[in-house]
């Protein structure tokens, strides 16, 4: 009796010792949910900011390109217009030339006509001062008729050539000269031509300055951008190798719960080997139709609750549940709904069996998988009975002994 009294002692110091590392290890662990949740909206937030400055930068790069086929579309203009000016003075040249050479062509048939004029004028000169007899005081000098006819048809004949070349020369200069006017209009437009020209060779030249101090100017904003993309990846890589970190401090902090919630398991069933048993009511219910999902919680939830007894222990707690669906008393018509019920698992109360639905599904046994499928199959061996307690942490309680609880029809056990 001694012995079980002092027992118990140890039970209650190692339960306040529990206690206490629970309401520690559970404020840390808020923590450093809260640290998690705080790095992960970081995390969100940085790669928000990410993808901004990617889509800036995306931007940055069509614009360059845009302003790069730009400036090779006026590079073209320019080399098209370097060749026009570059014919255009080519015909200046010619043209040019074609005019010396019509003055020149002037300036010569100016002084044909000149001295063409002058050998008439002395003619004329010399007419007047030597003037010719008649007709027929030629033919008394002559003596001949004929030879008076031709020296006075010779004169006329000259008279007459001279007229006609004088008109001829008159007639070339004329042409000349409208030809000089002709070329001289014709060069003018080449030289306005030329001008207009260069006038758009200078604007595009400046276009394609202008467009290159925008390129470079690009240039500059893209490398600006990728620095700015390396520095949030380098944050990004930083801010999840923190988030890796936290959530292996909080894997730390719950495998020490879970320890010590095992730990009070443990101690709680004291001598009890999960082998005990009395007098079981085996009974068939209908079929419930469970989702592998609610499956997999009663099967956490027997894991929690009696991993560490026997398939008939494990049994009891999964028909406790099931009974629960079946009971008007209880408002729960649902396997989650009865698991999340407030205040009814400690597991559930605790948060060790969210923490083995997420991560430690790895550790339920198939006897456990068993248990829950066989329940929800509606096979029961703790009759109806909805409510169960450590048998050891009550042993003044009267009910159904299954393994290491006890298993009543109500909570305070007033009937078995």
């Amino acid at each position: 009796m001694r012995k079980r009294q002092g027992r118990k002692i140890i039970y209650g110091f190692l339960s306040l010792l529990l206690a206490g590392t629970l309401s520690i290890t559970g404020f840390a662990t808020e923590q450093i949910d809260n640290q998690i949740d705080q790095q992960r909206e970081q995390i969100e937030q940085t790669e928000q900011e990410l993808d901004e400055q990617e889509e800036k930068q995306k931007k940055l790069e069509q614009a360059k390109k845009e302003m790069e086929n730009y400036l090779s579309d006026l590079n073209k203009q320019y080399s098209s217009i370097s060749a026009q000016i570059e014919d255009l003075e080519n015909q200046i040249t010619e043209k040019q030339a074609e005019i010396e050479k019509t003055q020149q062509e002037l300036k010569e048939a100016q002084a044909v006509a000149e001295k063409q004029y002058e050998d008439m004028k002395a003619r004329i000169q010399y007419m007047y001062e030597n003037p010719q007899a008649g007709f027929f005081e030629l033919l008394l000098v002559e003596g001949s008729f004929a030879e008076a006819l031709t020296r006075a048809n010779n004169v006329a004949s000259l008279a007459q050539y001279d007229k006609e070349k004088m008109d001829e020369y008159i007639a070339t200069k004329d042409a000349i000269a409208d030809k000089e006017v002709q070329l001289q209009g014709e060069k003018e437009a080449l030289d306005e031509l030329h001008v207009q020209v260069t006038e758009k060779q200078k604007e595009v030249q400046n276009l394609a300055n202008s467009t290159r101090g925008k390129i470079s100017s690009q240039v500059n904003a893209i490398a600006n951008a990728q620095a700015e993309i390396d520095g949030k990846e380098n944050d990004l890589a930083n801010q999840k190798e923190v988030l890796e970190e936290l959530i292996k401090e909080k894997k730390r902090i719950e495998a020490q719960i879970e320890a010590a919630k095992l730990a009070e398991i443990n101690n709680s069933l004291g001598e009890v080997t999960g082998e005990q048993t009395s007098d079981q009511e085996n009974v068939q219910y209908g079929a419930y139709g469970a989702s592998e999902e609610e499956v997999t919680a009663l099967a956490v939830l027997i894991y929690c609750e009696a991993g560490n007894q026997g398939l008939a222990g494990q049994l009891a707690v999964g028909a406790v549940v099931m009974n629960r669906i079946r009971d008007p008393r209880f408002a729960q018509n649902d396997i989650m709904s009865v698991i999340r019920a407030s205040g009814q698992f400690s597991p559930v109360t605790s948060g060790r069996f969210d923490l083995m639905l997420t991560e430690g599904l790895g550790q339920v046994t198939d006897s456990c998988y068993e248990a829950a499928r066989r329940a929800i199959a509606g096979e029961s061996n703790v009759g109806n009975r909805v409510f169960f307690r450590t048998h050891n942490n009550n042993p003044a309680l009267s009910g159904l002994i299954i393994g290491a609880h006890i298993f009543s029809y109500t909570w305070n056990y007033s009937s078995m």
